[in-house]
């Protein structure tokens, strides 16, 4: 067996918890969007936009800092007139992919109900807030004045650290080669993370095999 540890992978990591789904992991990728959590409520704005493309963490990110505020998640594209006062309740909103709301008018009010409220909101979306073809002006001022972190695709730290812990969540170590062998194969991606190392996992259990690379050229044709 190899001599690498991969538990020496986990160390000087931060996790937060994420309502029964997988820790979130940080690294120099998120670590800027982390600072916001970390700091929550003592925010330097009444809230912040993280920006970054599918498969970049923006929805774990936003499950954390639901767990951390008791807060509450919505789709932009959800939003109705109807729901605004019990949204405006919140302490702590986070509106996901704000790109995809039908109406600014709507999104316009319920920001200035949280600001006027003193309340605390994230949003995220796939697109910068500046190139996003807003026709509301004072929305788009507003988008725009508030701080917007960007997140990226997971790197190699990163990649390497979620599947090390997604395997070590399940009970198994894997050897390096393992793991860099994966990293060159799946699509960088949380959800790609997660599907990966549960479907290794259940061939391996139902197969009875250590997970190796040649295990998982044959089971998985990669």
């Amino acid at each position: 067996m190899n001599s690498y540890n991969s538990q020496q992978l986990l160390l000087n990591l931060r996790t937060f918890p994420s309502m029964g789904r997988e820790d979130y992991i940080v690294s120099q990728t998120n670590k800027e969007a982390i600072s916001w959590l970390d700091n929550w409520p003592k925010w330097p704005s009444p809230g912040f936009i993280v920006c970054g493309p599918t498969g970049s963490g923006k929805s774990h990110l936003a499950i954390a800092l639901q767990t951390l505020s008791n807060g509450m998640i919505i789709e932009a594209k959800n939003l109705t007139e109807d729901k605004l006062d019990k949204l405006a309740e919140n302490k702590c909103l986070i509106i996901e992919d704000i790109y995809k709301l039908k109406s600014e008018k709507l999104l316009l009010h319920i920001y200035n109900m949280m600001v006027e409220r003193k309340h605390n909101f994230m949003f995220t979306t796939n697109i910068s807030i500046a190139n996003i073809n807003f026709k509301l002006l004072d929305l788009k001022s507003r988008l725009l004045s508030i701080p917007q972190i960007d997140i990226g695709l997971p790197d190699d730290e990163l990649l390497t650290n979620l599947l090390v812990k997604h395997f070590s969540d399940k009970g198994v170590l894997v050897d390096h080669e393992v793991i860099s062998y994966l990293i060159k194969r799946i699509d960088r991606s949380f959800e790609s993370i997660i599907e990966m190392t549960s479907k290794i996992n259940t061939l391996s259990l139902e197969n009875s095999k250590k997970i190796t690379i040649p295990f998982i050229k044959k089971a998985l044709k990669i």
